[in-house]
């Protein structure tokens, strides 16, 4: 009989969200709300892994103290995605400003996205680290058609690059180069694989716990 496995997401992305909502693997969403300013820019490669593993150990200390006596052992998701540009990191958006800044310098360009992940098994003290690349294309946008996209929506809010592809800024992505959900910050095929390493396989969605009620705890 194969066991039934609580996934947490140590998150609060909205499109991570979504990625495992599509599938039909419920999930427990448990943010780390790590101080990404503490850690010193890197290779992208290196600092979005070295990122996503601070992100899932915070909330798998968490999980061992607060909640594995109830609910017992869980699997947790750290990830952290970075837009990388022209010899530069790009972030999250810190203003709907900002937000403009970066747009109007992704507008027309070729852009690389990196999102390493950090898979904890909170019963094991061997995490699984990982990083996928994608090349993302914009079309070209006037400032003021920038500015209509920021202010339909909210979406630039907490995403790398201040733009989601599950929403409007499907209007301007040419074209992408690599895993469509990389550019949603999880790749989602390459994460299959790695958690069916573990024994766990994301296409049997039954044999997932329900998120339980940490609210009770």
């Amino acid at each position: 009989m194969v066991p039934m496995v609580h996934i947490v997401l140590a998150s609060a992305s909205l499109d991570r969200q979504r990625c495992f909502e599509r599938i039909g693997v419920p999930i427990t969403v448990i943010p780390s709300n790590f101080d990404e300013r503490s850690i010193e820019p890197q290779e992208p490669a290196q600092y979005v892994q070295t990122l996503a593993i601070q992100k899932a150990q915070m909330v798998c200390t968490k999980w061992n103290t607060e909640y594995a006596p109830h609910f017992g052992p869980a699997v947790v998701i750290g990830a952290d995605t970075m837009v990388h540009f022209q010899n530069t990191m790009l972030g999250k958006a810190t203003s709907i400003n900002h937000a403009h800044e970066i747009l109007t310098q992704l507008m027309g360009k070729t852009h690389q996205l990196y999102t390493g992940v950090c898979i904890i098994p909170t019963d094991s003290p061997n995490p699984v680290t990982f990083y996928d690349l994608a090349t993302v294309h914009f079309q070209s946008l006037s400032s003021d058609d920038i500015w209509n996209y920021l202010r339909e929506t909210e979406e630039y809010q907490g995403r790398a690059g201040a733009y989601s592809l599950f929403d409007r800024a499907n209007l301007f992505i040419d074209h992408i180069e690599g895993s469509p959900t990389n550019v949603l910050g999880l790749p989602m095929a390459k994460l299959r694989l790695k958690l069916l390493d573990l024994g766990i396989n994301l296409l049997q969605p039954s044999t997932f716990q329900s998120p339980p009620s940490l609210k009770s705890v």
